[in-house]
């Protein structure tokens, strides 16, 4: 090797150190279910003063949602859990034949989101048996849709304390 040649090649390495232990944070992070990004966060973002329309619109409605979750399935491997729904309107009458569905996460692996559809029973409940194998805190997001009227809410579940509360602003 030629004298004077140690620095350069000490770049290169320190340069090179540097390229691979990024690509390896890429690759650990990529596949982890506590690490998430929100979907289409670009789009949300332009499409803002709309989102703000449409909140408006749901809080005009004045629909009121109260939430209730089941004690955990002892059979069932996976934790399933029934999630009921009463959906009110601003004179306390039920809100019948809506389309309820929205998204559930464990806000510990936001990563892995489940698509639920709930389903309206006799007594004008909308429920859903969904499997929430980690116990903490989950975070609903609900759509609800009958004819024109559009509501959305979004609440945390806390599976320890059988605790239900909104999500916040």
């Amino acid at each position: 090797m030629k004298k004077g040649m140690g620095w350069p090649i000490g770049v290169v390495v320190i340069l090179v150190a540097t390229v691979a232990s990024n690509i390896g944070v890429i690759v650990l992070t990529r596949d982890d279910p506590s690490f998430a990004v929100e979907p289409d966060y670009y789009r949300k973002a332009v499409a803002w003063d709309s989102t703000q329309q449409r909140v408006a619109q749901s809080d005009a409605l004045d629909w009121r949602l109260s939430a209730h979750i089941s004690t955990r399935s002892a059979e069932d491997g996976a934790g399933s859990r029934t999630l009921t729904i009463d959906l009110t309107d601003n004179t306390g009458a039920a809100v019948r034949n809506a389309t309820l569905s929205g998204s559930l996460l464990h806000v510990a692996r936001a990563n892995d989101v489940q698509r639920v559809a709930f389903t309206e029973n006799a007594a004008g409940q909308y429920v859903v048996t969904v499997p929430m194998p980690r116990e903490g805190i989950w975070e609903l997001r609900l759509a609800a849709l009958r004819q024109t009227d559009r509501f959305q809410e979004t609440v945390r579940i806390d599976t320890e304390r059988d605790l239900i509360t909104p999500a916040g602003p």
